[in-house]
């Protein structure tokens, strides 16, 4: 029976990533890297976005292909991989989603996708192309995820335009807006479907009480949440992609998972969603817009 897969949805960050390999660790799943795959009409155009960017979009697909189809992550093996994936350029998404599905049998796919809440067409291209698709959609508190995000932007040459308030001269870097665009739209999408193919997980549960969190996702996904599993799940460095791949895909996850992909069990500091942003002093606060979504979310 093929399992409808599991993707993992959330702005850029490595807890999506580990969450992933923490999921795949399950004996009812199986974890690959982050594929990418509903960010054009076609794995072609899929391939140009990434020549773009120095082959990095595609970087996940193509270790998830060497690994499956050739049985190894090698340099030669993602060679052959990418050789393979040329000659499937017109493939859709769901036609190589479902190819990995149907390979991994009697395992559920699960993956993670960081670039589907940036524009609604691409989330409305997964539910169309794999309409019973089941998403996770993991949320981190905006002060702290704002907050990491500023610091892992400040000195970069370049910083994608999605993080500026343009309303300003010269535009200055605001991750808020990021936060709520994702966000925003991942939620919108999974309004309209039904409770078994959307489910909502806050990180910092995940992090003060994974036994019940994840917990919590095996019953969404009807999967066994014996002691063993949770045990097995709370170690995603074991995981198949968890680590650096070869040199000609070296990534095809967060980097800061890639460099660390232990789970550490951790209570975090509350984060207020009042008063000034650190790394925006001069406003008095998150956005209205921002505010509403996060109370949805729970948070206060």
């Amino acid at each position: 029976m093929l399992d409808a897969p599991v993707l993992i949805v959330a702005p850029p960050g490595a807890h999506a990533s580990r969450l992933a390999a923490m999921l795949g660790q399950h004996s009812h799943a199986q974890d690959l890297p982050e594929l990418s795959l509903f960010m054009a009409k076609t794995v072609g155009g899929l391939g140009e976005i990434s020549a773009l960017s120095d082959g990095l979009t595609t970087q996940g697909l193509r270790r998830a292909i060497a690994a499956i189809h050739f049985g190894s992550q090698q340099d030669a093996a993602i060679a052959d991989a990418e050789r393979w994936l040329a000659r499937r350029s017109d493939w859709q998404g769901a036609m190589m989603l479902t190819e990995f599905a149907q390979r991994l049998v009697p395992k559920t796919l699960v993956s993670t996708d960081t670039t589907l809440g940036w524009r609604p067409d691409f989330l409305d291209r997964l539910l169309d192309e794999v309409p019973d698709i089941r998403l996770l959609h993991l949320v981190e508190h905006p002060r702290r995820w704002c907050r990491e995000t500023a610091a892992a932007l400040d000195g970069r040459l370049f910083i994608p335009p999605d993080y500026k308030d343009y309303a300003v001269s010269p535009p200055i870097v605001d991750p808020q807006l990021a936060w709520l665009r994702v966000h925003g739209n991942i939620a919108e999408a999974g309004g309209w479907l039904h409770e078994a193919q959307y489910h909502v997980l806050n990180v910092e549960a995940l992090l003060a009480r994974p036994e019940a969190a994840l917990s919590g996702i095996c019953e969404w996904l009807g999967w066994s949440a014996a002691g063993t599993e949770l045990d097995a799940m709370q170690r995603p460095e074991f995981g198949a992609f968890a680590g650096i791949g070869p040199s000609n895909a070296l990534h095809g996850a967060d980097e800061r998972f890639l460099a660390d992909p232990m789970f550490v069990r951790r209570l975090r500091s509350t984060d207020s969603l009042h008063g000034a942003l650190e790394w925006r002093p001069e406003v008095a606060g998150f956005a209205p817009e921002v505010l509403s979504l996060a109370e949805r979310f729970q948070y206060r």
